[in-house]
């Protein structure tokens, strides 16, 4: 504190009574000391404030001089640092230097030895050129072309072995797998006939199933669709019709009705409702017959029932049923060899003819039938075009679909598996010839049907029809057959023209 300042406050200042000052042993009232008293407090306050001022200020600077003498340390330890780094960067960059002047000489030489390549290449090129007489674009061309070649008959003689190899061994095997697969699949031939013959032991019944006045007879074939032949056979009522389910129902009705003896119009219409449920019995076991043979479980039920009608179904006097037994099979065996889908090929194979069941409904060919059923049941549409391709009139999409053919024509082709009379053979076949002729006429040199009506050969005169004009007349040959002829499977037709020039050397 300043002794000035204190003696003002103690003696010069009127406003101020007292003055307050802090010792070690209170607090004093100071206006009764005296002034020299005072000035000797003063002055001690101040020494010792002097001496603590001192004392601090003296700590301070020994800690100032350590701190200044740390950052001394510090700053010499980090230059002897620097000067290590740089002499480590000065060593480096000579290093660097070096290199960068080694690789400059390099630079130099590989440019030189360039150079001299490019030179001896061009003085190679022209001599070269001069040897073979050919020049780069020439040689370069030649040397293409050869190669080339070369390729081209590297691969065809490898095509060519591995075609000699391929036919050596296909037809060896393709007849071995359908060898095999008829072998596993041989059958017994029941042909189907379109009458029935109920034996009757004595010539009484004949009257009761005539009737009065031919009553019951007409009422059971009008019940039936079937004609009943009483004639003069003496143990034997004959039913003839062309539809064997409703041949098959008439047969078990009137056994029933014979077995009875109660024969009126009545009982014939009772007896044929029996027939009619019993045969429904029996169309759904013989269609499940077919799908277990086809692996088919989960098969529609109408479906099922619609397969199931095969059995009353003929072709050429074979049993549809019998014939799509044998099909599945053949199927089988020929996709099991060929790698093919099993499972598909006997469905479609259980499938393909099921549509000559509806042929008197539906004025279509009975494969495209088979078709439109598989759609409307929603199968797979791999699986559709199987079923109505095994005519080959609509392309095959699938190797199965093939199979399938094959199957079919296998089952419908082997000795003994069909039948036709000679007359209806004859008639068919003349009726395509001439179906050729009446298109035809005067342009037609020979027309020949082979392969029992599945083929025409149709030779027209060369001065007659042009090569333009022939599709056209096997188009025209084709609708003719088709509008006018009866026939199974398919006729293809081959519209051929021959140009021949003949001179007699004398």
């Amino acid at each position: 504190m300043n002794i000035g300042l204190i003696l003002a406050v103690a003696g010069g200042s009127a406003f101020l009574t007292f003055i307050v000052l802090k010792f070690g042993l209170g607090w004093v009232n100071i206006k009764n000391i005296p002034q020299d008293r005072i000035e000797k407090i003063a002055k001690d306050i101040l020494k010792k404030r002097f001496s603590d001022a001192e004392e601090e200020i003296e700590e301070m600077r020994e800690r100032e001089d350590k701190r200044i003498k740390q950052i001394r340390k510090e700053n010499t330890e980090h230059e002897e640092i620097l000067i290590e780094r740089e002499k480590k960067l000065n060593k480096r960059s000579k290093l660097l230097d070096d290199k960068s002047e080694e690789l400059e000489e390099r630079e130099k030489s590989l440019k030189s030895f360039a150079q001299r390549l490019e030179k001896d290449k061009g003085r190679l090129e022209t001599e070269l050129e001069r040897i073979s007489g050919l020049t780069k674009t020439e040689a370069r061309e030649k040397l293409m072309k050869e190669v080339d070649e070369d390729l081209v008959n590297y691969k065809a003689k490898k095509i060519r072995e591995a075609e000699k190899k391929a036919e050596e061994v296909a037809e060896d095997k393709a007849q071995h797998i359908l060898v095999e697969s008829m072998q596993r699949i041989a059958t017994d031939y029941v042909g189907d006939n379109t009458t029935a013959t109920i034996k009757i032991d004595d010539d009484k019944v004949k009257g009761r199933v005539i009737g009065k006045e031919g009553r019951n007879i007409r009422a059971f074939e009008k019940l039936t669709g079937v004609d009943v032949i009483v004639d003069e056979s003496p143990d034997a009522i004959a039913l003839s019709s062309f539809d064997p389910l409703r041949r098959e129902i008439a047969y078990v009705a009137l056994s029933k009705l014979i077995k009875d003896g109660r024969i009126h119009p009545g009982s014939i219409e009772e007896a044929v409702r029996k027939a009619k449920n019993e045969i429904s019995t029996e169309i759904k076991k013989n269609g499940q017959i077919l799908a277990d043979e086809a692996g088919w479980p989960g098969i529609d039920m109408n479906l099922l029932k619609l397969v199931g009608k095969l059995k009353y179904r003929t072709s050429y006097g074979q049993s549809l049923m019998t014939h799509t037994i044998e099909v599945i099979r053949i199927g089988a065996v020929l996709a099991a060899e060929l790698g093919a889908d099993v499972d598909l090929v006997k469905k479609a194979c259980l499938l393909h003819d099921v549509g000559k069941v509806l042929t008197h409904k539906i004025d279509s060919p009975h494969h495209h039938i088979s078709g439109q059923i598989a759609r409307k049941y929603l199968l797979d549409d791999k699986l559709v075009n199987a079923i109505e391709a095994h005519h080959l009139d609509i392309e095959p999409q699938s190797v199965e679909a093939v199979i399938v053919y094959i199957a079919d024509a296998i089952s419908g082709s082997r000795p003994g598996a069909r039948k036709d009379s000679y007359e209806q053979y004859i008639q068919r076949i003349e009726g395509i010839e001439n179906a050729a002729k009446d298109i035809g006429g005067d342009k037609l040199d020979e027309v020949f049907a082979i392969r029992a009506g599945r083929e025409l050969r149709v030779i027209v005169k060369p001065s007659h029809v042009s090569d333009g004009e022939m599709t056209v007349l096997a188009k025209d040959i084709v609708e003719k057959i088709e509008q006018t002829q009866s026939y199974p499977g398919n006729v293809e037709v081959t519209v051929i023209r021959e140009t021949r020039a003949t001179k007699t050397a004398k």
